[in-house]
């Protein structure tokens, strides 16, 4: 006995001498700020941060290959505390919030067989993708609901997943697991920003909305009447709806599912009520305003673009200034469209509005005789975007015969010929590039030659038989002296000071050149939508200066063509303001993403114009149910006037708040196919 205790005792005395030799020889060193950091973590191994574990999360921000704010389920809480250990500051940002964009349970949702297999969705998907006949409709297993660590998802009554947005971590692990891919994280920030996809739970008059806005979302609110949840919703792709209430030809209800029943919703009547309702109370509503930081950006042009680039910079968080050479803001909006359609009054709330978000304005200012684009970089400014409108709109409130050159060395076409109709003394010299194609283009190159420039260069983005088939002499122009790039679009400008000194061109091939070039000379109505930087690393020089994209549509690189979305192609002045504000949006999200850092990519399966998305032809289940759209405040007489009728000008002139509900309800809440059967 007392043998076997010896040899015990002897066996762990060599045993813990060996482990005590190991450690001192495969020791390795752990910072305790390791230890630090992980404490500061909520511990929860939830994975969202895309590490195994909040131990390998706090190792990854100590050795710099994640930021501190990795932890995507604590929220800025956690990151100023990791912030704080590493010494560092964090821009603390809107927290996304999970949600799915699918609205319909098997009960309701057209169905093609009837699944009893596993009870998780993915397993249910791998059936042909599932029991429903939308291809992207939930399938309300709840698989989401059993993978949040979090407990912020539950399967409603209704067999839909329900998000708590105190709970949700933003984690995304719902994302992951959900096979159909409607599950999205979103904040007000990225509604501001993105578009709609081809994969998401869409309706077809949010499709044929301009700007976007998501019109089955605030009918929602309003017929619970949560109005001023309706108009943030609104504003989040609209920051003009006064205006837009009054003047939009609302395109979306042609698309609206209920003219395969009766008559289309009245949309637009519901986006002025709320809007109304706001003006009425004198209370200001903003989607979400993002903390404050140091960018500032020049916006040129306070017209309805120029107003909504500055708008959504402003909630972004950056810090907007509108230059515009007219004494007042608001563009074709308050000089163009008649009183009688659009009260000064409306214009005004609006503009106010919009300076109220953060958005400073200088009146009187024109670009190229009061600052130039060098000046302003020089200021301060960190970009200097351009929304200056047309040549019709300049003609309309400048005066006709007035030839603006905003940006040095590039003219519009018509710009050009007043200023040579106007100077017989003017001279062009240097490489000049003409873009476009038509006999008008081949004069203004010839004119450029017989002005002194060096070369003569004319810019056609399609092939040159096209061109041919327009009646242009190729062969004889070339014989001229003037030269054709063919398949070619021009992706941005460059310049030093106040000259221009050349272009990024994109060949066919999709290959990228520079050129050296002394003047442009576009063939189009108008140069707007660029948005102008510090050349930085392409060239160091303190005065020069680049375009970036300012709109990403395609993967193959021939998005950046700076003239390919310029022309709004619009038959009147109201659906022209629709589309710049569209625009507006657009260009900030660019400049928002530059800002940050961040490059601007085409968004993932983004829905294009004439674009075919799933949809249905005829509907059933739904009764008949008129509009109900009566006016407010008119006298009998006035109801025979088709033109009182029309403008609607008068503040509350629109629905009564029974009649915006009961319309509201005539929604049929539709998806990409499914649709709310029992409405009346």
């Amino acid at each position: 006995m007392l043998t076997t205790t010896l040899f015990l005792l002897g066996l762990g005395f060599v045993a813990a001498l060996i482990l005590a030799v190991a450690s001192k020889v495969f020791y390795v060193w752990e910072d305790p700020k390791i230890a630090e950091v992980e404490d500061s973590l909520l511990g929860a191994n939830c994975g969202g941060c895309g590490f195994p574990g909040c131990s390998a999360a706090a190792t990854a921000v100590i050795l710099g290959k994640t930021g501190v704010n990795v932890c995507v389920a604590g929220g800025n809480e956690v990151a100023l505390k990791v912030a704080a250990i590493m010494g560092q500051e964090v821009e603390l940002k809107e927290p996304e919030i999970a949600y799915s964009s699918c609205r319909y349970n098997l009960l309701e949702a057209e169905t093609r067989f009837i699944y009893s297999g596993v009870n998780d969705c993915r397993a249910a998907a791998m059936y042909g993708g599932g029991p429903k006949e939308c291809p992207i409709g939930c399938i309300g297993l709840g698989t989401c609901a059993r993978a949040c660590p979090f407990g912020a998802i539950t399967m409603g009554a209704h067999g839909m997943p329900v998000f708590d947005r105190n709970k949700c971590r933003s984690c995304g692990i719902c994302v992951e697991v959900c096979p159909k891919d409607i599950i999205y994280l979103s904040s007000a920030t990225t509604r501001m920003i993105g578009d709609y996809r081809v994969d998401e739970c869409s309706t077809p008059c949010q499709r044929a909305c301009p700007s976007g806005v998501n019109i089955p979302a605030y009918i929602r609110q309003i017929s619970m009447g949560n109005y001023d949840e309706a108009l943030r919703i609104i504003k989040e792709r609209c920051p003009l709806p006064l205006i837009v209430g009054r003047i939009c030809p609302a395109p979306c209800e042609m698309d609206c599912r209920r003219t395969l029943v009766d008559q289309s919703v009245g949309i637009n009547n519901l986006k002025r009520f709320v809007a109304d309702r706001e003006m009425q109370s004198g209370r200001r509503i903003y989607p979400f305003l993002a903390p404050k930081t140091d960018h500032r950006v020049a916006v040129i042009g306070g017209g309805a673009q120029g107003l909504s680039l500055a708008f959504y910079l402003a909630c972004l968080g950056h810090k907007p200034t509108v230059f515009e050479s007219s004494e007042r803001l608001g563009g074709i909006i308050r000089y163009v469209i008649p009183e009688s359609r659009l009260p000064e009054k409306v214009v005004d709330w609006e503009i106010e509005g919009v300076l109220g978000a953060g958005v400073e304005a200088e009146t009187g200012k024109t670009a190229g005789r009061d600052f130039t684009i060098g000046s302003l970089l020089n200021d301060g400014y960190k970009a200097v975007a351009f929304a200056t409108g047309g040549l019709d709109s300049r003609q309309i409130i400048h005066g006709r015969g007035v030839a603006a050159q905003s940006i040095p060395g590039v003219y519009t076409l018509l710009d050009f010929l007043t200023v040579l109709s106007r100077r017989e003394d003017f001279r062009i010299g240097g490489k000049v590039y003409v873009f476009g194609g038509g006999n008008a283009t081949l004069e203004a190159a010839r004119l450029c030659l017989r002005k002194g420039a060096e070369e003569a260069t004319i810019i056609y983005p399609f092939l040159k038989q096209d061109l041919v088939l327009r009646g242009i002499d190729v062969d004889a122009a070339e014989r001229e002296g003037i030269r054709f790039l063919f398949g070619t679009v021009i992706s941005g400008v460059s310049g030093i000071g106040d000259t221009l000194a050349g272009l990024a061109l994109i060949k066919e091939d999709c290959s990228v050149e520079h050129v050296p070039a002394e003047a442009l000379i576009a063939a189009t109505g108008r140069i707007s939508d660029l948005v102008f930087v510090r050349a930085g690393d392409e060239d160091p020089r303190p005065e020069a200066w680049a375009t970036i994209a300012s709109y990403a549509m395609n993967p193959d690189n021939r998005y950046d063509d700076i003239f390919n979305l310029n022309e709004n192609g619009v038959f009147n002045d109201n659906l022209a303001v629709i589309h710049s504000i569209a625009k507006g949006r657009r260009m900030a999200r660019a400049a928002h993403l530059f800002l940050t850092g961040k490059e601007l990519e085409p968004q993932a399966n983004q829905i294009k114009k004439d674009m075919k998305i799933l949809n249905i032809t005829h509907i059933k289940g739904v009764d008949a149910n008129a509009r109900n759209i009566a006016l407010q405040n008119l006298s009998a007489s006035s109801y025979c006037d088709t033109a009182v009728l029309f403008s609607q000008t008068e503040i509350g002139s629109g629905l009564s708040e029974d009649a915006a509900i009961k319309e509201a309800a005539r929604c049929l809440d539709c998806g990409l196919i499914c649709y709310k059967k029992s409405a009346s």
